[in-house]
């Protein structure tokens, strides 16, 4: 599975932190907020595991999960994950400074310092932001972004107007894209 697909998979499971979150009462400065801007669940130094099996599948973590149930919406806050293969070894990891889970949708908007890479692929996928559209299963950066696909052979193209269509297992720039493709040829 391709390294961005892992991604958007694993942004689907950051869903089910909102489940396990518990209510904090008391919060300071909160009755200074419109109720729209006050959480239903907040969470500190969140762990959720995710077992298939019998052995452990996906290990995400945050420093912070706040949950909004009128708006069906979870964001966590300096989230790490961490996909591991059928033998226990981490196949996919990722981070990203803040990711806005739409549990109605499985939607979801990544940002700040977002990184996931693949061992399966030898590589990694890096961008300020990108956006899981589930329906679509479409993986997409902002116009102007610059998203970064690197692998370990030296390959590496940047460019804006990123897209990748998960259905076809097509990824696209739409703007101005440079970098460095290593051909490798096989005996």
């Amino acid at each position: 599975m391709p390294a961005a697909a892992r991604a958007a998979r694993a942004l689907l499971l950051l869903g089910a932190l909102a489940a396990g979150a518990c209510s904090i009462e008391g919060v300071p400065g909160a009755e200074a907020l419109p109720s729209e801007q006050i959480p239903d669940t907040i969470a500190i130094g969140v762990v959720h595991r995710i077992h298939r099996d019998g052995r452990l599948s996906i290990e995400l973590r945050a420093s912070r999960a706040e949950t909004w149930n009128d708006r069906k919406e979870t964001v966590l806050s300096d989230t790490r994950f961490v996909e591991f293969d059928q033998a226990g070894a981490a196949a996919t990891m990722g981070e990203a400074k803040k990711v806005r889970f739409h549990s109605d949708t499985e939607n979801a908007d990544v940002s700040g310092g977002v990184m996931v890479r693949s061992e399966a692929e030898k590589g990694n996928v890096s961008a300020e932001s990108l956006s899981w559209d589930n329906k679509a299963k479409r993986l997409s950066a902002p116009p102007e972004e610059v998203v970064t696909l690197r692998k370990d052979d030296g390959t590496s193209i940047s460019g804006t107007g990123f897209l990748g269509d998960f259905r076809t297992r097509e990824l696209t720039f739409s703007g101005p894209v440079r970098g460095t493709y290593v051909r490798s040829d096989a005996p």
